[in-house]
């Protein structure tokens, strides 16, 4: 009988492992297996253990199975099954050890699993690090024996995503055009891109000019993202970027970053690393962006302000269902403008604007529930996002409005000033403020009163929700928030 409650244990112990397994490498993987990052958003104890034991342990989280997540997953249940030898090892052959041994060997094993996840991960590393440095060095040199190819380099705090497929759009009027896919920014995944669909030079390449020289001519359009010094410039070493584009600046990931002097600084890696004939353009609503401009002594054009493309304008329809966001017409005017750099005439941009379309990744609007019109912004949130996104609901002809968010992350010292910020433009906007996430609500709730209401759990939110949808409710739904009211919305 003995034998039989040892059976039991262990089945329902490898059903707990993996179930916790699984939950901290989704969370190790979701920051991108970074420390920093991991850090600033759980902490080292009290936040990471309140959301073990609020969220992970309630629901099941599974990270995206690539071959690093996989190798991690197996190299730590071969660690925990070595546990489990010496547990039962302990049981059959120590003269003192009961039944209650196992049942304490596999709850130590079972509290072990994070340090068990970690210790694995980090074990990986060097030979990962080493991986990725000839990465680099391949794509770096793919990069450089294309002669004909110009590299066009997109950074900012906000705005990288849709600058980067409003120019995509535009340019494949005249050029052959290559750009890195969905939120793709970092070194390994541009460098991956890079080698996947950068086509090995002919030896019959002639050199090219900072401008293009061909009707024909290949451009590679590259996100590039940062939480730190120095990543924007080694991006740059391996993309060698002719065009740098800087979308604008604000205190998102601040927490990381440290300060907004270490933000600019980061950023401004984009503009030093241009060669001598390259071409820089800079958000001319963005005070932080201007800052950088003057102090750029290379070409340069200062895009936005009296450059947007007017609200009436095709396909514009000033925030009706299927028309563009107002708060993307800043990053349309910086594509446009490097299309005129380029060489492409007016007759073949206003042929491609009018053509524009919004990439999923960008604010979607639709009629959802009972008629009303749902904004979904979900891709990511940040300060100027957000305040934007609730800019374009205010727009809206609907009577009564609503958003829909966690609080921001990653924001250090700055989290106060940009949830207060929020707090008062949801005064201002909304009839309503369902916030998912408690860590600034506070914050929030001091600026709008009773318009914010926490609801932590989906189900909450939705009951906040079921009575007030109707034809004449518009609704914003910002950032990452559960899929199950994203659902009950449409």
């Amino acid at each position: 009988m003995a034998i039989l409650y040892i059976y039991i244990l262990l089945f329902l112990f490898a059903l707990l492992y993996s179930k916790a397994a699984l939950f901290w490498l989704y969370l190790w993987q979701l920051k991108e297996y970074r420390l920093d990052r991991f850090l600033s958003e759980f902490g080292f104890l009290g936040k990471l253990l309140h959301f073990w034991v609020f969220s992970g342990g309630r629901k099941f989280h599974r990270p995206v199975f690539t071959v690093k997540a996989f190798l991690i997953y197996i190299a730590s249940l071969l660690i925990v099954l070595e546990g489990i030898y010496l547990v039962l090892k302990g049981y059959f052959y120590g003269d003192s050890f009961g039944f209650w041994f196992i049942i304490i060997g596999l709850l130590a094993l079972y509290f072990l699993v994070p340090l068990v996840v970690v210790a694995t991960m980090f074990l990986f590393q060097v030979p990962i690090w080493t991986a990725k440095f000839l990465i680099y060095k391949m794509a770096a040199a793919r990069v450089s024996a294309n002669k004909n190819l110009v590299v066009i380099g997109i950074t900012g705090s906000y705005g990288k995503t849709s600058t980067k497929e409003f120019l995509a759009q535009i340019l494949e009027r005249k050029f052959k055009v290559k750009k890195t896919p969905k939120n793709i920014n970092t070194e390994i995944g541009v460098s991956k891109f890079i080698l996947s669909n950068l086509a090995v030079a002919q030896k019959d390449s002639s050199p090219a000019s900072g401008r293009a020289q061909n009707d024909r001519e290949s451009v590679l359009i590259a996100e590039m993202g940062a939480y730190k010094k120095g990543e924007i410039k080694r991006l740059c070493d391996i993309a060698k970027p002719r065009i740098g584009i800087i979308t604008g600046i604000n205190e998102q990931h601040m927490d990381l970053f440290k300060s907004f002097e270490n933000i600019i600084a980061t950023k401004y890696e984009l503009i030093e690393s241009l060669p001598e004939d390259g071409a820089a353009f800079f958000n001319g609503e963005n005070k932080y962006c201007l800052e950088m401009a003057e102090k750029w002594q290379g070409y340069k054009t200062i895009y936005g302000g009296t450059n947007r493309p007017p609200l009436s304008s095709p396909p514009y329809q000033g925030g009706e269902v299927g028309g563009l966001p107002s708060h993307y017409l800043q990053n349309l005017a910086g594509a446009i403008e490097v299309a005129r750099y380029l060489g492409m005439d007016e007759d073949e941009i206003t042929g491609a604007v009018k053509n524009i379309k919004l990439s999923e990744r960008m604010t979607q609007t639709f009629i959802g529930k009972n008629g009303a019109l749902i904004i979904d912004d979900t891709y990511s949130a940040n300060p100027a996002g957000v305040l934007a996104a609730l800019d374009y609901l205010a727009e809206q002809k609907q009577n009564y409005k609503i958003i829909i968010m966690p609080c921001l992350i990653e924001l250090g010292e700055a989290a106060e000033d940009v949830h207060r910020r929020i707090g008062k433009r949801i005064n201002e906007v909304c009839n309503l403020a369902v916030i998912t996430t408690k860590d600034c609500f506070d914050i929030m709730e001091q600026e709008a009163g009773e318009k914010v209401v926490l609801a932590t759990l989906p189900q909450k939110a939705i009951e906040l929700l079921k009575d007030k949808l109707n034809s004449d409710a518009a609704v914003l739904i910002e950032g990452r928030v559960a899929q199950g009211i994203v659902n009950f919305l449409k």
